[in-house]
């Protein structure tokens, strides 16, 4: 039985026991007022086993090339429920835990005022499951039809100590996180296109993950992507999931080699294709108005279990320390780990990877994201000991097609 089968099965009796968990109080909950029990029954579970099939097909199809696109929007609905159920879950567990106390309590009690009569859970705990599942869900509906398509442009000037004063007000526009195989059509990468072209940028630089796993995800959207304009160039790099690394491949053997390789230069031609400049592991000099700096772009660096491709010795190898230095590196784990104390001076890092957790809360200066709980720096303008990383929210999705509160950005440097 292969990794993919297990997992499914995994999920599949999760799933299961998170809706015999939630039946117990749905069934019994005052605000359920359908007069026949047996529809409400008979609703509920029709929901929760086709939802069984449903998420199995998607999930066996995810790597099909001729799976239908709307298999995308199933995954992201059939998420949504069971997110909310799960959040939902949290009140009747405490509630459960506070029945089981108050059964012990009444076990060793000399008292017998409880006797004979059971001990039923809390209406304001079960009300509040409710609540919060209900909301859980408007939320995560919202994203999928509303929040993942909500492309936002954020303007960020950075000033760069040793920045030439001829490039003052140099316009990068930043992109990470493409995912194009989570877009079930073209039209959001065409509207993405004409908003950053309508910026007219210097340069554009793109930080990785221009698909889900594998390269012919990308085919359809290469036309429009090579629309993308600048008046200095496009540069690029390779995210955790440009390598083909989560297709299963065996690269310990000849076979195994030979596909991972394959792919790998399929993906690298993709990038030619749409005209970026894909930095492996090097650094260019870039030249404007007599005036230079330093990009420098380095393969997927991820803390913990991530793939570790980029060498950033490497990269730096015969670059002029004297020179302003931007870096593009995928994953911002890598900043705090390597390049603060690495020897050659970074001033600026550029990264993506953390979707923002593609869910939280930003009201003007405040954000909050479960992402921050596993990433330090998640999104937005980050400084420390005068070195800077900027961390793009990225324009797609993954797993769950929807975005909440944390929206697809286009990054607008003005560098000074």
């Amino acid at each position: 039985m292969n990794k993919v089968l297990y997992n499914i099965i995994f999920f599949l009796l999760f799933f299961l026991l998170v809706d015999l968990y939630f039946w117990q109080a749905f069934k019994s909950n005052f605000l359920f007022v359908l007069k026949s029990n047996s529809l409400a029954k008979w609703l509920y579970w029709l929901i929760a086993f086709s939802c069984v099939p449903l998420m199995a097909y998607a999930m066996f199809n995810y790597q099909n090339p001729d799976s239908p696109k709307y298999l995308i929007l199933i995954r992201a609905i059939i998420v949504s429920i069971y997110v909310a159920k799960i959040l939902a879950c949290i009140p009747l567990l405490v509630d459960d835990l506070l029945r089981i106390i108050r059964w012990v309590i009444h076990f060793f009690s000399p008292s017998n005022s409880l006797k004979g009569r059971p001990i039923s859970r809390l209406g304001f705990l079960k009300n509040l499951s409710f609540l919060i599942g209900s909301i859980m869900l408007s939320l995560m509906s919202w994203g999928i039809i509303y929040g993942r398509f909500n492309f936002k442009k954020h303007r960020i000037p950075i000033r760069i100590a040793k920045w030439p004063s001829i490039l003052k007000g140099l316009k990068i526009v930043h992109i990470s996180d493409l995912h194009l195989g989570t877009f079930s059509s073209t039209q959001p990468i065409i509207d993405v296109v004409n908003l950053i072209n309508e910026e007219k940028p210097d340069l554009i630089f793109f930080t990785g993950d221009i698909i889900n796993n594998s390269y012919w995800e990308a085919d359809e959207f290469i036309p429009h992507l090579a629309k993308l304009d600048s008046k200095y160039g496009k540069y690029a790099i390779l995210g955790n999931h440009d390598y083909g690394d989560y297709l299963g491949i065996d690269k310990g053997t000849d076979k195994g080699k030979e596909l991972w390789d394959s792919n790998f230069s399929k993906m690298t031609d993709i990038h030619k294709n749409i005209g970026f400049d894909l930095l492996l592991n090097e650094h260019i000099e870039i030249f404007i108005k007599g005036s230079s700096f330093n990009l420098i772009g380095v393969e997927n660096w991820g803390a913990g279990g991530f793939s570790k491709y980029g060498n950033l010795n490497k990269s730096v190898e015969n670059a002029n320390s004297s020179l302003p230095s931007i870096l593009l590196s995928h994953d911002p784990s890598h900043w705090e780990n390597q390049v603060l104390n690495h020897s050659f001076p970074i001033d600026l890092q550029l990264s993506g990877h953390t979707h923002g957790m593609q869910f939280g809360i930003e009201l003007g200066n405040f954000k909050w994201s479960p992402a921050q709980f596993k990433y330090t720096q998640w999104a937005g303008l980050y400084n420390k000991n005068n070195q800077q990383i900027y961390v793009n929210r990225g324009v797609g999705h993954l797993g769950y097609a929807g975005r909440v509160g944390i929206y697809p950005e286009i990054s607008i440097l003005e560098i000074s």
